[in-house]
């Protein structure tokens, strides 16, 4: 099936008729439909679900027409909605349709008036024709049971790896990879059985007629213990799947003893770093107290070394004759020129009056002194500043290292918030009931194998004896061997189904897992057990695994990665030129609506590399935020039509009054 264009008028806030054409260039085989929260993307994937099946997963299903397009009649007259997809499949190009009529009330209220779909082909002579059960042909080309398989929606896609997502595994592999042929035939000729036997029975002899009845009651006695038994191994699985998941906690507890041994020293770690923090803020304390009127007090500290100095160019600071010297003078009565110092002379007293005029040693050291200090005072200063910056230092990097030891304590007090409600005690005692029941569902499988084989070989002698006994009456003759060859048939188809089984599900696990390791950046590996679970797996040791407790985009990986391996798989065996006895394989594209939302950075990059590859036409619905620098460096290129959705939002915009999206094509230039 390939895409060619979808046409849209008045679905939901889709007002008017607009379309999309879907790139079909199988170099750029990527269609991107660019749109905020909001805007319409999930609504174009419901566009194509209710085109094909009349069914939509929107609050509001019932509200189908656009509120706009009700607004704009008056009341009585009617507004179409439609939707229709041109598309190619099997070399056959068809146009489907939908459309329902609606009556306007009061208000923007409108009734549905009526409804019709409609599909319509050109045939091998270039002749339109109509299909006469298109609603059957759609559900034919494109399964409703696979809906989630074809229409992915990112917010819900990884369901498919849940316990409870193995029905819809098993379906699909059975419907894409050709297995529900054979299974179908099996049934087709278990009913042939019954109505043979049934006709046998009716027109046969009374002994043909209790060994029949005989038989039938055997059957189903052995219908309702296969019956019994895949409920105890259904039963058994999701047993053995809690049993691992408390295994996974249990291990989780272990390693959290390692978390709270971690917690604690971190704590005191954190104590310590307290108290240095604490040390370096008294140091930082005395050092103000000590030193901290320093940078007050200069202006007055350099105005006093000024004055000294100014007093010292004076003279004055200190003299330069000694008080005592005058004294020595005087005493020996003679100068030091050797003139004589009598007392009472003139000399004398000329001498003597120097003694008022010299300067004291006290004066002259404490200035000395004075000028010493304040000299010292400057450099007391850049001291000061030099401590207090290494302080400064100090106490920035223990903070840093408190910011870091704390933020480490909320990631470990986030990850055993969880993991300390249980204890190992009560894991380990429902671990060991769970063990129990699984021990029992095993007795009882052993049981109902052994009881069922044992029926069956009743079973057997009952058909010998059937196929032996004699019959007169032609037409029950002839209904004994037709039930006889379709009792044949139906065993050999079963056992081709199953061989054919086993083979399509160990070629999907392998494709599946190759596509996960692509992608994934641990040492996982995807598996699709026997009861059709999609599991994520790790070795333990060298011949155990375990599943492992999946985050939300490892779910979404793993489910992308079946989805991507059906398609490839069904597209390689369309292509083969070899011949397909049961499955002939298909071209389907991969519509995805939000794939990267629940992704980091380098599952984008890797998802958004791989997706173009896997299916020959891609469509992908994305937000601003989903597509990022890693999805856009792998899919630009290979985008062969980009498209945006233009939303118009009441609330916002006050020329607006109903909300409405215009699909709006992408011609050059960044969205």
């Amino acid at each position: 099936m390939e895409l060619i264009t979808l046409q849209l008028q008045n679905f939901r806030q889709f007002y008017g008729e607009q379309s999309i054409r879907f790139s079909t260039d199988q170099d750029q085989n990527v269609t991107v439909i660019h749109g905020s929260n909001g805007s319409g993307k999930t609504t174009l994937l419901n566009a194509f679900t209710w085109l094909f099946y009349d069914n939509i997963s929107l609050p509001k299903p019932d509200k189908l027409v656009s509120e706009r397009a009700v607004a704009e009649v008056n009341p009585g007259n009617s507004v179409t909605v439609s939707v229709s997809l041109e598309f190619e499949h099997e070399g056959t190009e068809y146009e489907a349709t939908r459309v329902k009529e609606f009556s306007k009330r009061e208000g923007i209220s409108a009734v549905e008036q009526s409804s019709e779909i409609r599909l319509e082909f050109t045939d091998e002579h270039g002749n339109l024709k109509t299909r006469s059960n298109p609603g059957t042909m759609l559900n034919r080309i494109m399964p409703e049971r696979l809906k989630e398989i074809f229409f992915f929606d990112g917010e819900t896609i990884d369901e498919l790896s849940a316990i409870d997502g193995q029905e819809k595994i098993q379906e699909a592999i059975r419907n894409i990879m050709g297995l529900s042929i054979l299974e179908r035939s099996t049934r087709h000729l278990e009913h042939a059985v019954e109505k043979y036997e049934q006709i046998a029975q009716e027109q046969g002899s009374e002994e043909l007629s209790n060994l029949i009845s005989e038989k039938q009651d055997i059957t189903q006695e052995i219908t309702t213990k296969e019956d019994t038994l895949e409920s105890h191994r259904q039963s058994k699985s999701e047993t053995e799947d809690e049993v691992s998941d408390i295994e996974d906690r249990l291990s989780q507890l272990e390693g959290s003893r390692e978390l709270q041994k971690e917690r604690d020293e971190l704590e005191e770690e954190l104590v310590d770093v307290d108290s240095d923090i604490e040390a370096i803020n008294d140091d930082i304390a005395r050092e103000i107290s000590e030193r901290g009127f320093l940078p007050f007090a200069m202006p007055a500290v350099e105005e006093t070394g000024k004055m000294l100095q100014k007093k010292r160019e004076k003279g004055e600071i200190p003299s330069d004759i000694k008080t005592h010297f005058v004294d020595d003078l005087l005493e020996l009565n003679e100068c030091i020129c050797g003139r004589p110092l009598k007392k009472g002379t003139d000399p004398y007293e000329e001498v003597r009056g120097w003694r008022e005029r010299a300067g004291s040693t006290e004066i002259e050291e404490t200035a000395m002194s004075i000028v010493g200090r304040l000299s010292e005072l400057g450099g007391d200063q850049e001291k000061l500043y030099s401590e207090i910056e290494r302080h400064l230092s100090r106490r920035a990097q223990k903070a840093d290292k408190k910011q870091e030891v704390q933020e480490r304590l909320d990631e470990i007090s986030s990850q055993l918030s969880d993991e300390e409600q249980e204890s190992i005690a009560d894991l380990e005692s429902r671990r060991s009931n769970l063990l129990g029941k699984i021990g029992e569902y095993e007795e009882k499988i052993r049981n109902l194998n052994s009881e069922i084989e044992e029926l069956k070989d009743k079973r057997k002698a009952l058909e010998d004896e059937i196929a032996e006994a004699k019959e007169e009456n032609e037409k029950a003759q002839l209904a004994r061997k037709r039930a006889q060859t379709a009792a044949y048939l139906q065993s050999q188809i079963s056992t081709l189904f199953q061989q054919y089984q086993n083979e399509v599900r160990q070629n999907v696990n392998e494709r599946v897992n190759e596509i996960f390791q692509d992608i994934i950046a641990k040492n996982y590996y995807a598996k699709i057990s026997d009861n059709y679970t999609l599991q994520i797996l790790k070795d333990v040791g060298e011949t155990s695994e375990i599943p492992v407790a999946q985050s939300q985009g490892e779910r979404q990986v793993a489910s992308l990665s079946f989805i991507a391996t059906l398609i490839s798989l069904a597209r390689e065996r369309y292509e083969s030129d070899e011949d397909a006895t049961y499955f002939k394989g298909g071209i389907y594209p991969m519509i995805m609506d939000s794939p990267f939302g629940s992704l980091d950075p380098t599952y984008q990059e890797r998802v958004s590399r791989m997706l173009p590859e896997m299916a020959q036409q891609v469509v992908v619905m994305v937000t601003q935020a989903q597509w990022s620098e890693e999805v856009a460096s792998e899919m630009e290129h290979v985008a062969g039509e980009r498209y945006y959705l233009d939303y118009h939002d009441p609330g916002e915009d006050p020329d607006t009054n109903y909300e409405h999206t215009d699909l709006v094509r992408k011609t050059g230039g960044d969205y």
